[in-house]
């Protein structure tokens, strides 16, 4: 009997062989993504790594191999974010006791170029949303 794709996913399925998106890499840092890869290596849990496209259209992710391995990562995965969340609230909340945690005036020393460009682009929309405001009632 020839089978079709369709049933080589059902039978994929049946049998809980498909894979399942852990984590989207879109905007992660690169010592986060080897830290999840690096867990799922530990627990051996298999996984593989979809490589970002040439474009960015897809920005890569981590795919769980079998279904009934899904939600151990997503737990050892939850455990791990919000182990990180700990660690950088302790080291944002360090830095600010230190006095060194930059804020928005070091921000601006830092790069006046950006905020000259961000303030002269939010002052242009403004006048572009006002200007027909503007003249309507001029008009009238």
């Amino acid at each position: 009997k020839k089978i079709s794709c369709y049933d080589h996913i059902k039978i994929k399925k049946e049998k809980n062989l498909m894979p399942k998106m852990l984590m989207n890499l879109r905007n992660v840092p690169e010592d986060e993504s080897e830290a999840v890869l690096e867990m799922l290596e530990e627990k051996n849990i298999e996984h593989y790594q979809v490589p970002p496209s040439a474009f960015m259209i897809s920005a890569g992710s981590i795919w769980v191999q079998h279904d009934k391995d899904y939600d151990r990562a997503k737990a050892l995965f939850d455990e791990l974010q919000h182990n990180r969340a700990q660690q950088a609230r302790a080291d944002w909340q360090r830095q600010k006791e230190q006095g060194v945690q930059p804020g928005l005036f070091d921000a601006l020393q830092q790069n006046p170029g950006r905020f000259v460009a961000y303030l002269t682009i939010a002052v242009l929309i403004v006048i572009f949303m006002l200007t027909p405001v503007v003249q309507l009632f001029r008009s009238a």
